[in-house]
């Protein structure tokens, strides 16, 4: 088993779950100072865009995928090895679009060393329900910044309860340095965060590398630390990047998952 990423890599014709890469958390979780039990509840989700297979009769099928799977996994799936994988389905005769969410889940529970993974793959004839949504709060993009402020977290007296976004988050794979994109939404109650000081903190970021998991929990441990909420959730929303979107969450144990409703703008 090798990491496909940044290697030139071709498409099987025939299913291959070989091709599935695991990645472990235990090392980026540690340079965090994350210890178990884990401080966080949390799940990733993907959204698959460029699903195909074939029907009983060898007609082809497309369908849009959505995966989810705990962070209490021991690994998480590298994107380009997923990609491969649900590239390998194409000409793979399915008797529905369910039997394909089937074969996609059972491999990643073997994966992920977990039996928590979900796989809903959505055809055509609901594509239409699917709402581009705007990130809810309020944005603090336009806050103004100063060109030295050093990026780090603060926080005001008053203790507030609210829901923040910013467009600004930017990270770099750790292990091709191309960029990604997406946008933060934060929920929480305790000390009010300066806001000013967030987009200082994501522009000091910028250059990070980490996969969009990693972030996440770097955020939101750094979020922990600066205003001691009572209850937080963190959700990273990124962009698509080869037919793939990759939505890390994590919260307080306790706190109220927030739902979108739907995809944003850019995914």
């Amino acid at each position: 088993m090798h990491n496909p990423l940044g290697k030139t890599a071709s498409y099987s014709t025939v299913f291959d779950p070989s091709v599935l890469f695991p990645i472990a958390r235990a090392q980026s979780r540690a340079q965090l100072g994350i210890k178990e039990p884990l401080p966080f509840a949390g799940t990733d989700r993907w959204t698959c865009y460029e699903l195909s297979w074939l029907n009983a009769e060898g007609v082809p099928q497309v369908g849009i995928a959505t995966i989810e799977y705990p962070a209490t996994s021991p690994v998480l799936v590298e994107s380009k090895s997923l990609k491969l994988f649900l590239g390998s389905m194409n000409f793979t005769r399915y008797a529905s679009a369910v039997a394909a969410a089937d074969a996609v889940r059972a491999e990643l529970n073997l994966l992920l060393k977990t039996d928590q993974v979900t796989v809903a793959v959505h055809e055509p004839e609901s594509w239409a329900g699917q709402a581009v949504v705007s990130p809810p709060g309020e944005s603090v993009d336009r806050e103004p910044v100063s060109a030295d402020d050093p990026g780090r977290l603060r926080r005001g007296e008053e203790v507030v309860e609210e829901v923040l976004h910013s467009n600004l988050l930017r990270s770099l794979c750790p292990v091709t340095s191309q960029p990604d994109w997406g946008t933060v939404v934060i929920a929480y109650r305790g000390s009010r965060l300066d806001r000013a000081s967030l987009v200082s903190y994501l522009r000091a970021h910028r250059s990070h590398q980490g996969f969009h998991e990693e972030c996440c929990e770097l955020l939101f441990t750094d979020l922990m630390a600066a205003i001691a909420p009572t209850s937080l959730w963190v959700g990273c929303f990124y962009t698509r990047r080869g037919g793939l979107d990759i939505n890390p969450e994590r919260w307080l144990p306790g706190t109220p998952r927030v739902s979108l409703g739907g995809r944003l703008a850019r995914q």
